[in-house]
């Protein structure tokens, strides 16, 4: 792993050459030196000292210096050690020069560690730009000196940890906690695996963490017993029948809570809840240790006690809109108090998070917190923090103001992984970020981000993008390392460094084009990117040329890189091309093919609003479906198909949402403006394009509760939308009809021609057969679903022609309905007749002889993409996925003859069953027109099935286009 470095980047505070005096450490590869430690040197001084020996010895290409007690005699000493010196912090080091030897000295032994790094770094020029041995750059130098020097040196932020997310919580990631303390990282590791792993754990200098989502376990003594096998439950069990007022009243009832995941919070007014919570986070916190930290958060979930006691600490303007921050700081500071007479040294710190995100308003958080993480999430990183042009931006930064007002150290927790899992170039916007809150928010002490590690154990959560998160933003990782510890680094000489190293001759070659290139699509597209406000990655490809200009630079990369002898940099460069295609590449082409406009056709009939969609009007409205899971890639498991009308006074809005469990859906909220959130509901997100990034967005549950907001971005649940819901339930499935006046959420009235933008989100909240709450979320659009840039244009039409073709949506249960995606075979069924042996995708000949078949596949006039299938005889067939319920198709025909369609029925082992005709129809028209039926679909959810298209008739000859099948 070696490679010449182009620069030196550190340019460290408080350093000062003494003299042109140099002292050797290796010789021609010899050593010169040697490595005395402290007699009661811990493990971490021991690994600073093993560290230094091994990388002496291996940049040098000799052997490595000897480590002891003494210095071997003739050797030049290097002393690890420890100083009482006040201008050195707790994580800083002080490093001297003379004749006599050299000195590394930390207040603690981190520092220790962290300045045997800098010599290494400094006068061996090496770099550890991403976890592993891959990463590791050097060149053989075999003469390492270092001149007279006193070089003291502390960080200039004091979190600089990182969150590994979407791991088994088993992983010990040694080789990415190496890294860290290579660049200077303070990595956080659960106390669990610091007893599992001991030294070869506590080595690497982490800070020992507990707690997290804690207060269920905190009150059940989860940090402070050990329970076997089933005593758990009985423990908490018997807790609560002794002490039911340990624990919330919700709708009423005292409920048990178990563990900090999805259940409500403990009543935290009560004085024994405090006294308890006091005694188990001091014992905690006793039991970690020095250099530990607990997590003083709550469960994760949005319902707190609805005692009269825990209520009233509520001010009126946060009950009014559901928020909690000043009870969760009333809490805190409570707890406390206590937990600082019992363990003056316990290390904690406090959360801003869901409904506690807002600085509190009857309190202020207390001294004795550590720390608070700011953990909202609506930061935009395209622009720069204090852009007061980006609408985003312009809310958070007022609201990190008001947090750095309290004079308690904050840090914040982004979701910059995200980031790296779309190959977004975000590492001088996260550097910027850093540079102004060193600058202007002094209480502001790190940053961290939630990633995936290259040596992470993943089990269930395996994928391509967990695998590759680190490396699709190792320059973001490294970078932000870099200037935590020194805010004062010089970011283009890094910048022009690591890359070099990386990429090699490709950096130069085309490598440095494409990198700025992609930077500039990225931050010049229209709109906000970030957690839960994101323009589109595949928008940032909607440029002529960019596709192309991109994949030049990476051929000319990829040719220069080729000559580099160094073979990690044609693999870097390939690398990047890979990470380029399955992240921008097929995001703009999901883009063009999913971002598409809606119609809304004026009503053609009253519509009485009773949650039943029997009237023509909706059986005439586009039908939008294909929901996608929110928040992840990937098709919404239980769909829900929304269908719109208008007249000039009201939108109509009307959903079939499927739904097996219909009687355990999660309906609890029965007050308007309530937390639906909470409940199974559908969330409307609607934006008249004069507004910019305000929206409005509309809640309801299954029993039809309404929330409603006006958003910008905040929830303001002081507007009134004066929508009309109405519910209804089926077997599988319920539906709901919404009527929201025109004057509420647009300027006019509504007439063709008007545009509105808009995002439809289903929250299907379950109970499951044990209790808990199974979830999932979908949204019609691409994209976050708060996020106006993704919201689809809602077009106010004409009222539809007659005759005229009726689209329906496709869904990824059928494929292909459209036939516009063709394949050619190698070869066909000799009783098959087909031109060029081109046949539409994911559609099947009939395979029996008997059934001999006559086809052309055809372009619609003037077209060379749309086409159409014109069948004379034999029948082709589609596996389709959808499981239960009723299946609606749609077709459009032209020709004469008779058409019949029937499905084929096999058994889970694909061994056939049976067949079911369907339909027959007789067409005898030129033009297109629309035909539409319904089946209920046979057999269980194990049962495949194929869908045919069968010309019947005697010398028929019809085309068929747009075959779709959807769930009703």
């Amino acid at each position: 792993m070696k490679k010449i470095l182009s620069s030196v980047v550190f340019m460290l505070l408080g350093c000062v050459l003494l003299s042109a005096a140099e002292f050797k450490l290796m010789d021609n590869g010899k050593a010169v030196c040697s490595i005395v430690i402290r007699k009661d040197a811990d493990c971490v001084e021991k690994h600073a000292a093993s560290e230094l020996s091994l990388y002496l010895g291996k940049i040098s290409g000799g052997k490595s210096p000897a480590v002891g007690l003494a210095p071997v005699k003739g050797t030049y000493p290097i002393y690890l050690e420890l100083t009482d010196d006040k201008k050195v912090g707790s994580e800083g080091f002080k490093i001297t020069a003379d004749k006599n030897a050299l000195r590394i000295a930390g207040k603690e032994s981190v520092g220790v560690l962290y300045g045997a790094y800098e010599i290494l770094k400094r006068y061996g020029n090496i770099r550890w730009l991403f976890p592993g041995d891959e990463g590791e750059y050097f060149k053989i130098k075999p003469t390492i000196k270092v001149p007279q020097i006193l070089l003291i040196k502390n960080p200039d932020f004091s979190v600089r940890d990182v969150v590994m997310v979407s791991m088994s919580s088993h992983s010990p990631v040694f080789e990415t906690r190496a890294w860290g303390a290579r660049n200077n990282a303070r990595f956080g590791v659960g106390y669990s695996q610091i007893r599992k792993y001991g030294d070869r754990m506590r080595k690497l200098a982490p800070i020992t963490f507990a707690g997290y989502h804690s207060f269920s376990p905190l009150l059940n003594g989860v940090y402070t017993r050990k329970f076997k096998s089933g005593e758990f439950k009985k423990f908490v069990e018997k807790q609560f029948r002794e002490h039911p007022e340990y624990y919330p009243l919700i709708n009423g009832k005292r409920t048990i809570s178990y563990h900090g995941g999805g259940e409500p919070q403990p009543c935290t007014s009560n004085p024994d809840v405090i006294r308890i919570f006091a005694q188990n986070l001091a014992e905690a916190c006793r039991n970690m240790g020095k250099n530990s930290k607990f997590e003083f958060g709550n469960n994760d979930y949005t319902l707190w006690c609805q005692c009269a006691n825990c209520k009233k600490i509520d001010p009126k303007e946060e009950a009014e809109r559901n928020i909690v921050s000043t009870r969760y700081w009333t809490f805190t500071n409570a707890v406390m108090e206590q937990v600082k007479k019992l363990n003056p040294d316990a290390n904690v710190f406090g959360w801003t998070y869901q409904n506690f995100s807002e600085f509190p308003k009857g309190v202020k958080p207390s001294k004795h917190i550590s720390h608070i993480m700011i953990s909202n999430h609506r930061r935009c990183w395209k622009h720069p923090l204090d852009d007061k042009n980006c609408p985003n931006n312009k809310w958070y930064y007022e609201y990190n103001k008001k947090w750095n007002s309290a004079n308690v150290p904050l840090f914040t927790y982004d979701m910059l992984s995200r980031a790296g899992r779309e190959f977004i170039p975000n590492e001088k916007n996260w550097v910027d970020t850093l540079k102004y809150y060193h600058k202007n928010l002094p209480n502001f002490k790190g940053m961290k981000t939630e990633i995936s590690c290259p040596d992470g154990i993943y089990y269930k959560w395996k994928s391509y993008s967990n695998d590759n998160n680190w490396y699709m933003m190792w320059q973001s990782m490294y970078l932000a390392m870099l200037f935590h510890w020194d805010i004062n680094a010089d970011y283009e000489k890094a910048y022009e460094e690591i890359n070099s190293l990386y990429y090699g001759k490709g950096w130069n070659g085309g490598m440095r084009e494409f990198r700025k290139y992609l930077r500039s699509l990225y931050m010049n597209a229209s709109g906000c990117w970030g957690y839960g406000q994101s323009v589109p990655v595949g928008k940032f490809l909607d440029v002529p040329g960019a596709k192309e200009k991109l994949y030049q630079y990476l051929d000319s990369a990829e040719k220069a890189a080729s000559s580099d002898p160094d073979k990690r940099a044609l693999k870097h460069v390939k690398r990047d091309r890979e990470y380029f295609e399955k992240t921008w590449v097929k995001a703009y082409n999901d883009y063009i093919k999913n971002f598409r406009e809606i119609k809304a056709y004026p009503r053609m009939d009253k519509i009485v609003l009773d949650g039943k969609l029997d009237e023509r009007s909706w059986k005439d409205a586009d039908t939008v479906t294909r929901f996608k899971t929110a928040f992840k890639e990937g098709v919404a498991k239980q769909q829900t198909a929304v269908k719109l009308t208008y007249d000039k006074d009201f939108l109509y809005i009307g959903l079939e949402c499927l739904e097996p469990s219909v009687n355990k859906m999660v309906s609890k909220i029965s007050r308007h403006d309530g937390a639906i959130w909470d409940d199974n509901d559908i969330e409307l997100f609607i934006n008249d394009p004069i507004l910019g990034v305000t929206y409005y967005q509309i809640l309801f549950n299954a029993k039809g509760v309404i929330s409603d907001g006006l958003c910008n971005p905040r929830f303001n649940s002081s507007y009134e939308s004066n929508a009309q819901v109405k519910t209804s339930m089926g077997k599988d499935r319920w539906f709901a009809e919404v009527k929201i006046p025109a004057r509420t959420i647009f300027s006019g009235i509504f007439k063709p021609g008007v545009v509105l933008k808009m995002n439809v989100m289903r929250v299907r909240r379950v109970y499951n057969e044990n209790g808990k709450i199974d979830s999932e979320y979908s949204t019609w659009s691409m994209g976050t679903p708060n996020n106006v840039s993704t919201f689809h244009a809602v077009n106010f039409a004409s009222p539809r022609a007659v005759g005229v073709n009726r689209s329906a949506a496709d869904t990824r249960l059928w494929k292909n309905g459209s036939f516009n995606e063709a394949v050619k075979k190698k070869k066909i069924y000799a009783h098959w007749k087909v031109k060029d042996n081109i046949i539409p995708a994911s559609w099947n000949l009939s395979g029996g002889k008997q059934y001999g078949g006559d086809l052309e596949y055809l372009f619609h006039e003037g077209s060379t993409t749309d086409r159409f299938v014109r069948m004379r005889k034999g029948f082709i067939f589609n596996f389709y996925n959808i499981k239960e319920g009723k299946i609606v198709v749609s077709c459009r025909l032209r020709g004469k003859g008779q058409i019949t369609f029937e499905l084929l029925r096999y058994t889970a082992k694909w061994s056939g069953c049976g067949s079911k005709r369907l339909k027959t129809i007789e067409v005898n028209h030129k033009e297109w027109k629309n035909y539409s039926f319904t089946f209920d679909r046979p057999g269980d959810k194990t049962e495949n099935q194929a869908f045919t298209v069968w010309p019947t008739g005697k010398d028929s000859e019809i085309d068929v286009d747009d075959v779709l099948l959807m769930p009703q």
